[in-house]
Order: C-alpha cells, then structure tokens, then sequence
C-alpha cells in the first residue's frame, strides 16, 4: 500500500515539476494524504519513533501544496478577466514554491529516508516477534468499522457544527475512503466486488458533497492573502451554491454511506 502510494507520487512529482499541470499537482496531494491515512491505519503495526517523524514530513509537503491546490480550484471558477489573470500569477507563485520544495535538500531527504524505512525499517520484525497476529481480513474489517464509527459519530449532525468541524468530518469521509480502497482486494467474490462498488460510490457522492462546502469555507481565506477579498468579482468563485442546501445534501450523502452494506462484513451476513 505504502509502495503504491509513494509511486503515485513520485510519477505525478515528475509531471508537476515538467508541466507545471494541475491535475498532476492534485494527484501528488492525494498520494501524500493516503501514505499519511496509511501510516494511521497501520499505527499499531508500526514501532519507533521513525513513522511519526515521517508522517509530519509527509504532513509538511502537503501543504506546500495544498497552497496552489487552493488556488487553483479558485481559478477554475474565476470568468472575470482581471481577477482570473491576479490569481494566475499567485498559482504561477505557489508552484515556483512548489517546485523549489519539491528540488530543496529536505524533500530529497524525506524520499530517501522513507523508502530506506519502507524497505529496511523495524516495523518488518513485528510479524517475527509476534507470530500470534490476526489475519488481514479481520484487521481489515476491525479498521473499517472503526472508521465508519468515527464517520457517524462525527457526522451526525451537520448542521450544527461549524466549518472547521466540517472539515474534520471531510477528512474523516477521505480516510474511510481511502482503507476501503487499500483493503478492497480482500473482498473479491461476486457479492463483496458488489458492495465495494455501491459503497464507493456513496463515498465519491459524499467527498464531492463535503469537497463543496469545504471550497465555500476556505474560498474567501485564499483570496483575502492575496489581497483579493474585495475584489468585485470575488462572489463568483466563493459563491457556488446555498450552504444551507450544500449542508442538507451533505448530510443525504453521509446517510447514503452509512446505509450502504459493508462490502467487509459480508461473510457475516451484514
């Protein structure tokens, strides 16, 4: 999983730097923040301080990116001609940064020390030390009701919490997310591929549901530190749609997954 994922981003690292383009800027984000879920999922599996210190690293990259992800989810909102040029040029600025983090000592640094830990590192003598494991597939599923729990509880309510609560719960959707993606191949007769499909499907609803109300949330921050939080063109691409229904639809979809069967717990009957 984790090797998979540092492919991810090492292809769209080479991409990025080359073409400067978005959706490989978007790609590279999303392989860091699943590495990062899988650090979290497997944290009982992973001993010694090593994990910790790279999963802050990986944390540290993904903001440098997260920065001209931001603007350009703006800039493909952004009709009017003046305020699409100003926030070109900042996107055209986080990505000079983007790419000189990417050249800098510190990340050539991370990606030799992850991939020495990932081959090499201590977490490799678990299985020896402790024969006694459950099996994957009870892990598995052990992890993915936690996550739907978690989901639950957090997400019940929607209405009545504020954004930066909001936010906690579209993290929580991206890393249930990403284990069913992770622990999909588990769960490969007929009837569980069935379920994995429904369930993921609900998952992309609802992260596009939370996605667009995160974007109305954080919208007006990017644009006022680029001095743009005046701008006469400014509700054009913060404003893309009621909150109150945003919130409503959000929480339809929250339903959706939570009534969705779990494709993990089908040799159970659930």
């Amino acid at each position: 999983m984790a090797a998979t994922c540092f492919r991810q981003f090492r292809l769209n690292e080479d991409v990025l730097i080359e073409r400067r383009n978005g959706g490989a800027l978007h790609q590279a984000r999303v392989a860091l923040r699943r590495l990062r879920s899988a650090f979290t999922l497997f944290k009982t599996l992973l001993i010694g301080d090593e994990p910790q210190r790279l999963k802050e690293e990986l944390r540290w990259l993904a903001g440098i990116l997260g920065e001209a992800r931001n603007l350009d989810v703006l800039l493909q909102k952004a009709a009017d001609g003046d305020l699409h040029e100003r926030l070109r040029q900042a996107r055209e600025a986080a990505c000079d940064e983007v790419i000189q983090t990417l050249g800098s000592a510190r990340t050539r640094a991370l990606m030799l020390d992850f991939s020495e830990w990932l081959y090499c590192g201590d977490y490799l003598l678990v299985e020896a030390a402790a024969p006694e494991q459950i099996s994957t597939g009870d892990f598995a599923s052990m992890a993915l009701d936690k996550l739907r729990k978690r989901l639950k509880r957090h997400g019940q309510a929607l209405a009545e919490i504020d954004d930066e609560h909001r936010h906690e719960v579209r993290k929580d959707a991206k890393k249930m997310r990403y284990a069913a993606e992770f622990f999909s191949s588990l769960f490969q007769d007929e009837r569980g591929i069935r379920r994995y499909k429904r369930f993921i499907a609900a998952m992309e609803e609802l992260q596009d549901e939370l996605g667009a109300l995160n974007d109305l949330a954080t919208g007006p921050d990017v644009l006022a530190r680029y001095g743009l939080a005046d701008h006469p063109a400014r509700d054009v691409v913060i404003a893309q749609g009621d909150k109150a229904s945003l919130i409503r639809k959000a929480q339809v979809s929250i339903d959706g997954v939570l009534d969705a069967k779990r494709f993990w717990r089908f040799r159970e009957g659930g």
